[in-house]
């Protein structure tokens, strides 16, 4: 599963990028991405998608993972309405780590899926790091969006 950030839009927009693979957007990230559009005048791609849309979604463990999330970190302003795309990114891999362990324990087999995150943003990569180190987690600039 590949998830994306306003920053990955962003290159989209900036490059005329039409993507082939699948990408997600998380709940907070889906709001700011709206902006993105009227800036741009720009519609997304049909390869993106709302994390809702998923099979995977899970509210009430993204909910209970972002509200630990909101008051672990710092680096959010209610007054600006920032940061919480970081919380929601966060929030998302957790729930979908939490999600797919629960599947992986009621199969034969191990399988569980990567998810990627596109990202230019150094402190959601670090933060990343550090909730889900050892987790099948991987992090890829913007730049390897296809």
């Amino acid at each position: 599963m590949n998830i994306i950030d306003t920053n990955g839009i962003q290159h989209i927009f900036a490059n005329n990028l039409t993507p082939q693979e699948d990408y997600y957007l998380v709940p907070d990230v889906e709001e700011e991405v709206e902006m993105t559009q009227l800036i741009h005048g720009r519609r997304l791609p049909a390869t993106i998608f709302e994390i809702g849309q998923s099979g995977d979604f899970n509210e009430a463990v993204y909910l209970r993972h972002y509200k630990n999330i909101l008051n672990k970190y710092g680096g959010r302003s209610f007054y600006n309405m920032t940061g919480f795309g970081d919380v929601s990114i966060l929030a998302a891999l957790l729930m979908l780590m939490e999600v797919f362990e629960n599947r992986v324990q009621t199969q034969l087999f191990q399988n569980s899926e990567r998810v990627t995150v596109y990202t230019s943003d150094a402190r959601l990569t670090t933060r990343i790091g550090q909730e889900l180190a050892g987790k099948d987690v991987e992090v890829r600039p913007v730049t390897g969006i296809s």
